[in-house]
């Protein structure tokens, strides 16, 4: 591996949602977008509702994230003993560290729900955008108006993921 590696670990509370080497990552930051690349600074960002999409080996994808904290580290700055156990592992346990880069860019983003674009149902991501969009209209007290804002932004996120995916599916490249 060399400086040019870069890992991504999604993480929720329920599961990791992936853990995979990639080329780059795109992410809609509270303040901004933001694009990494191998070799990028280290960053703690809080991140937007929106997607995340990055650079596989071979393909473009996408994730729907429901804000959240991206961390960008080089090689074994400030990595803990389990970010490193975690990391060293690479999806198969038996390897340990052998598969540790110290010249690697890693990041690792927190969200309390992430979804890659293959496991989003369009059918009820569009029927809840819908239903919320009713929603917000008819609520009159300010804190149920921003919750229904808030789920109107998750459909929207997961909506986008899908619609980037089928758009490359269909022959587009960026």
């Amino acid at each position: 591996m060399t400086a040019g590696t870069m890992f991504l670990k999604i993480i929720t509370p329920e599961r990791i949602v992936l853990e995979a080497p990639v080329k780059k990552i795109t992410a809609r930051a509270v303040d901004g977008e933001l694009t990494i690349l191998p070799g990028h600074e280290p960053i703690v960002t809080a991140l937007a509702i929106d997607i995340v999409e990055f650079q596989g080996e071979s393909s473009f994808d996408t994730v729907a994230v429901i804000g959240g904290v991206m961390e960008v580290k080089k090689g074994e700055e400030g990595l803990s003993d389990t970010k490193l156990t975690a990391y060293t592992t690479h999806g198969d346990k038996d390897k340990g560290q052998e598969n540790f880069d110290p010249d690697a860019t890693y990041v690792t983003i927190v969200s309390n729900m992430a979804e890659l674009d293959t496991e989003i149902d369009e059918a009820r991501a569009r029927q809840a955008k819908d239903r919320y969009e009713a929603e917000k209209t008819q609520k009159t007290d300010k804190l149920e108006v921003q919750m229904a804002e808030m789920a109107l932004s998750r459909a929207m996120a997961r909506l986008k993921a899908t619609e980037l995916t089928k758009r490359r599916k269909g022959g587009h490249n960026r």
